[in-house]
This record gives C-alpha cells, structure tokens and sequence, in this order.
C-alpha cells in the first residue's frame, strides 16, 4: 500500500486513537471482571500502537505474527526500542491467544492489573517514539 505523507499521518493517528480506545475498553472490562476481555483489548491496544509503527515505516501486515516478527526484527534487534516492549508485545499475544482461543485460561485474576498497565505503558512509548523526529 503506497500512501502519501498526509495519509499515513492520518493512518497513523486513527490507529493510535483505536489503541487508546482498546486500553478503555479494557478498563471497563476490568472493573466487570472480564478477564478475557481484558485480554483481548489490551493485546489490540499494542498491535494498534506497533502497527502504527508499521505504517510510519511503510510496512503493512495480513498477519499478526509478521508485524510481531517485524518489531522484533527492526525495534529490538536493533536497539531503537527497550527490550521490555518486545517482550511485552509477545506476552499480550500469548495471552489474547490464550483468553481467546483456550477453555480454561492459565493468567490469575491478581495479574490483569499489571498487564493493563503494561499495554498502558507499551501503547505511551510507541506514541513518544512515533513523535520524534
């Protein structure tokens, strides 16, 4: 896909708006104790937030695991991004798998918060590195 500067701000921003829109969402959920709901969401606030990143970098992916591979490969192998986030990005999509796809989920009730603040985190950082230069 061949965007122009203007579109690919406007990509990027609408991605970064549906971010922020999933880590609200996972917020209510929370409160309702929706955990694999909460899950979900904050596994899509971080792929929304790295594939803004893809965008910026005019990159597009038809499959979850090649934008993860792809972060991996040009953010954390590089250096250009913390480690933590990599990490992060794989453990939110281990979980959204798990929540998503398993009878019985694994993840203890106590550690939703964590992970909330975690994609919270994840979801800042890309938007700062998206804002420089």
């Amino acid at each position: 896909m061949i965007l122009s500067d203007d579109q690919k701000k406007q990509l990027i921003a609408l991605r970064l708006d549906k971010a922020d829109e999933a880590l609200n969402d996972a917020s209510i959920l929370i409160a309702h104790g929706s955990l694999r709901g909460v899950m979900n969401c904050c596994y899509y606030a971080v792929f929304y937030a790295a594939s803004a990143l893809a965008i910026r970098d005019g990159r597009t992916f038809h499959k979850h695991r090649g934008l993860i591979s792809w972060f991996h490969q040009e953010y954390m192998k590089t250096g250009h991004l913390p480690k933590h986030l990599g990490r992060f990005f794989q453990k939110a999509f281990s979980n959204r798998c798990e929540a998503d796809y398993e009878d019985v989920s694994s993840f203890p009730a106590e550690d939703v918060p964590q992970l909330l603040e975690d994609a919270r985190r994840f979801v800042a950082e890309l938007k700062s590195f998206l804002a420089t230069p």
